[in-house]
């Protein structure tokens, strides 16, 4: 507890005090994300401050979103949220990473041919006939992992897309640069629903944790369906910033 400072001679309030020092030490980085915080009576004792002080800090280091507290468990510093505009702006993951001064990073943990799913395959507007390529990436901003994407291609409109590096070039940016295909509308919906266990592994969370499930669809200016995406984000680290607009009647 030598990153908190407490002193009775000053004229700021305690609480403002032991709030002061937890967020100074979050950004010199002695308190990181997932660490957990004293106890009221650890600090009681140590301090000689009574609990209506600590639980002030604590309450509005929550409700600055800086702190959660987990009930049976303790307080702990909770992860960076991101706020994301992908519902009203068509960006790449490493853009948005760029705008909140993160850095990106991406790692393929799955490619190649999908057998036919006539779910996907429905939504591409294919048949039986056709292939699919899909690819499943893990986004991370700073090393931490903010998205779980399976992404879907009809594979007649991406020839040879099999050999390009995913890691090193954004998925829009190479539709574009490298195939020509340019998206002009992304369809998305978004769900609440709890991880799968084997996914919660994968983005760093608890299992049963909640998450956003977000499916996109995205279509050329002829409407031909160029991507079918669902992509899993924890709920704890990002929002989504939406964006509505009145319709003259």
């Amino acid at each position: 507890m030598n990153y908190i400072s407490i002193n009775r001679f000053k004229s700021t309030p305690l609480y403002a005090q032991l709030k002061e020092s937890i967020v100074a030490a979050i950004k010199q980085g002695i308190l990181n994300p997932g660490d957990k915080l004293p106890t009221e009576e650890e600090l009681c004792d140590y301090f000689g401050i009574s609990r209506p002080v600590i639980r002030q800090a604590y309450a509005e280091l929550i409700n600055d979103g800086v702190v959660t507290r987990v009930k049976g468990r303790g307080t702990f510093i909770r992860e960076k949220e991101v706020k994301s505009h992908f519902f009203h702006e068509l960006s790449t993951f490493d853009d948005e990473m760029h705008r909140v001064g993160m850095t990106p990073e991406t790692l393929v943990l799955k490619k190649g041919k999908k057998n036919y799913d006539k779910k996907i395959y429905e939504a591409l507007n294919l048949t039986k006939d056709d292939e699919v390529y899909h690819l499943r990436l893990l986004h991370k901003g700073d090393g931490l992992p903010m998205c779980l994407v399976d992404t879907y291609l009809p594979l007649s409109f991406y020839p040879g897309i099999a050999e390009e590096d995913f890691e090193g070039m954004p998925l829009y940016t190479m539709l574009e640069t490298k195939f020509n295909r340019y998206i002009a509308l992304a369809r998305r919906s978004v769900d609440a629903m709890i991880v799968k266990d084997e996914d919660a592994v994968l983005l760093h969370i608890a299992k049963g944790s909640a998450v956003h499930y977000v499916q996109t669809i995205s279509t050329d200016q002829d409407d031909q369906v160029l991507e079918l995406s669902f992509a899993i984000y924890p709920g704890d680290r990002n929002a989504f910033d939406i964006m509505i607009y009145k319709i003259d009647q």
